[in-house]
């Protein structure tokens, strides 16, 4: 379990500060001033005599010096625009075809972060290269390690827009987007076990202070405060949506408002920082989106839903069953309400159904990895409450489809999907 990845208000506010798409160009920016510096006095105190006296000079006359590094000022100030221009038409198209929210998760690709910044860097450095050289001096008074460092800096550079450009045309590529989604939604954010169900004796002890998304929490600290004798139950779940004054956390006994506070975030929208919930809901978004008339492409629905076959195979092990509470794995008082399977699942698992019903072959292809996902939770002796929800979740998949579908095949093929994985008595202890 990764409680770094959990880590409250301080934890979200400086993962929306470094995962932001200026940060790094910033930092890049006021670092360039000082390198330049440092090798303009480096110049000037050794390496100029020291390159002429080798003839190993960058360049013939202060003149060309001059004219190269203004060029090169000039380039990278080129170079920012295409690239700023380039990205936002990108990530415009992407995201009307894909899905807005898919921005969040882009901005924080650091080769596009790396590439902004490597440009600025160059920009700064080669404007101060222009500003120390003067046409008129002798060579031997021109910074020649600046104006190598400058031609080093375009190399880079052009090098790294290369690269770039390709990964940002492979943003357009829906599929690259929707494994690598699947990817981040299989890893596991917290370990559960099921704690007894009881009549508790609690008192509110937060009450949220702003409307907006529940987005992370510091488990580690809400941990160390509820195995400290402590009761604590957390009321909502990351990507949860809460009205101010809301019920957040209870317990029955009295603790630090403040310490609590610290340990959760609200934020003004869903981001990527709320971790697997963010990123099912996502899946289902590019789905349903993809089966949108505007779009109507059932074949990355048909990705969607296989990806979302893999990430419920991974979380099997965060099922709960209904009689019982789900609490952080080793510490039994500390209880997390709607972060199990279901939590997980249920209701993006019903939009997808809102959305897929119209498309028979999408509804027979999530069918058939219902059963799939079943008869594997069935061979490993995993919980029968389990395969009882996934049969449901397929069971009103089929009968929603069957219910809009006119023509006759398909209905007897959606019908038969169903009843190839969960009939004849395969799953569900023998529920056709």
């Amino acid at each position: 379990m990764d409680l770094q990845r959990i880590s409250g208000l301080p934890g979200w506010i400086l993962h929306r500060l470094f995962a932001s798409y200026w940060l790094l160009a910033v930092c890049a920016v006021l670092a360039a001033l000082p390198f330049a510096l440092a090798v303009l006095w480096l110049d000037r105190e050794l390496t100029t005599e020291w390159l002429l006296t080798r003839d190993l000079a960058t360049v013939a006359t202060a003149d060309t010096a001059k004219d190269f590094t203004g060029v090169a000022a000039g380039v990278n100030a080129a170079f920012i625009t295409l690239y700023f221009s380039i990205t936002l038409i990108v990530l415009s198209m992407a995201a009307g075809n894909l899905g807005a929210r898919l921005i969040d998760r882009w901005i924080e690709r650091p080769l596009v972060r790396v590439s902004l910044a490597g440009l600025s860097f160059s920009m700064i450095v080669s404007l101060v290269a222009m500003l120390a050289t003067d046409a008129e001096a002798d060579l031997a008074d021109t910074p020649l390690l600046l104006v190598g460092v400058v031609a080093l800096l375009q190399a880079i550079n052009v090098a790294m827009l290369s690269v770039s450009l390709h990964d940002l045309g492979r943003t357009m590529f829906v599929d690259t987007s929707i494994d690598r989604l699947c990817v981040d939604a299989c890893k596991r954010s917290i370990d559960l076990e099921p704690v007894e169900r009881s009549a508790r004796s609690e008192h509110v002890v937060l009450r949220a202070p702003r409307e907006g998304y529940f987005e992370d929490i510091d488990l580690a600290k809400l941990r160390d405060i509820a195995c400290d004798g402590r009761a604590v139950t957390l009321h909502v779940a990351p990507g949860q949506h809460v009205l101010k004054g809301e019920p957040i956390l209870c317990s029955p006994s009295d603790m630090d408002k403040n310490q609590v506070k610290s340990a959760i975030a609200i934020g003004p929208y869903r981001s990527d920082a709320q971790g697997p919930v963010f990123r099912i809901r996502l899946l289902v978004e590019i789905a349903a989106r993809a089966l949108s008339p505007a779009i109507n492409d059932f074949y990355t629905a048909i990705a969607c839903a296989d990806k979302l076959a893999a990430v419920m195979e991974s979380q099997v092990d965060s099922w709960i069953d209904d009689d019982r509470d789900p609490a952080l794995k080793g510490c039994p008082e500390l209880v997390l309400l709607g972060q199990d399977f279901r939590g997980l699942f249920e209701d993006p698992m019903s939009a997808f159904r809102q959305a897929a019903c119209q498309y028979p072959s999408v509804s027979i292809r999530m069918i058939d990895n219902y059963g799939r996902i079943a008869a594997r939770i069935e061979r490993e002796d995993g919980p029968a409450q389990l395969v009882d929800f996934i049969r449901d979740l397929a069971r009103h998949l089929r009968d929603h489809a069957d219910s809009v579908t006119q023509y006759g095949m398909d209905k007897r093929s959606i019908n038969a999907a169903f009843d190839n994985g969960f009939g004849d008595g395969k799953t569900a202890g023998g529920h056709a």
